[in-house]
């Protein structure tokens, strides 16, 4: 058995300048709390964060998370999503991925995975759907055919191209997904799994044969309002950080509620199960 590849994923910090919050959120706070969870992991190769890196994409946004994320032990992985502005991001962030042709994405070869990050960011006609151009797929085709064919292909963008049964959600997806998949056959492969953010709900699924894990939010979470029409409704979830192991070929995603401060209990204690509530758990 070879040596895994281990890394954490975040998406949808929407951070907003220091001093500021975000619906009574602190972004630094929730930012805080998952690298410090991460620190504890027993191996972390690198972090991904899947995009929306701030809410209006302001310099002193940018400014802030730099700040945040200035004694990570571990190399990170930068995206943006709708919420971020690409100017702004890369003067502050000028060693993130480059494709050389003014757009965040890039391919990273592992000895046990290939990662690509796609940016589908639209800024051409703002809102907050997700675009992929001509140069975008071109990219995207090119980087499938030089991920090595021997492991896995890890495909990252922050919005879905498929529709996920919430509408104001679905509504803002990417506008792209048959040419993405016009993309994949040009290529001759496709990616073996997906990860994205946006929709700030845990979703997983298969889009044409290929498995999904979309991303909670380290925000505000979307309220699952299944088939209903209407406003975008948030709720007050507790966020998750997706601990992702890739080992001679399989791929393994735990999602880790870093913000949980309940009991551990031993499951196999009489003790435990001759509590009459759950709360009676905190002193076992």
């Amino acid at each position: 058995m070879s040596n895994a590849l281990r890394f954490a994923v975040l998406t949808d910090l929407h951070f907003v300048p220091a001093g500021q919050t975000i619906y009574g959120f602190d972004p630094r706070a929730c930012l805080a709390r998952a690298l410090a969870f991460l620190r504890t992991l027993p191996q972390v190769d690198f972090l991904v964060i899947a995009g929306d890196l701030c809410d209006r994409g302001e310099a002193g946004a940018y400014d802030s998370l730099r700040t945040a994320l200035a004694e990570l032990p571990v190399p990170v992985i930068l995206m943006v999503g709708n919420h971020d502005n690409r100017s702004q991001f890369r003067a502050v962030f000028p060693d993130a991925p480059d494709d050389g042709q003014g757009f965040v994405q890039g391919l990273h070869v592992f000895d046990q995975a290939s990662l690509i990050t796609l940016d589908t960011l639209d800024e051409e006609a703002p809102g907050h759907h997700g675009r992929l151009c001509a140069t975008r797929l071109a990219f995207l085709e090119d980087a499938l055919r030089q991920a090595p064919a021997d492991r896995p292909v890890l495909l990252f963008q922050h919005h879905p191209p498929m529709t996920l049964s919430i509408p104001p959600m679905d509504a803002i997806r990417l506008r792209d997904a048959d040419a993405e998949l016009a993309a994949f056959a040009r290529a001759g492969r496709q990616p073996d799994y997906l990860f994205m953010g946006h929709v700030h709900r845990p979703i997983s699924g298969l889009w044409r044969g290929i498995p999904y894990h979309i991303q909670r939010a380290l925000m505000h979470q979307v309220h699952h309002e299944f088939d209903q029409a209407g406003r975008i409704m948030g709720a007050i979830e507790a966020p998750d950080l997706a601990y992702v192991t890739v080992q001679d070929g399989e791929v393994l995603i735990h999602d880790c509620s870093f913000s949980y401060e309940g009991p551990a209990f031993d499951l196999e204690s009489p003790e435990a199960a001759a509590v009459e509530t759950p709360l009676d758990l905190v002193n076992h």
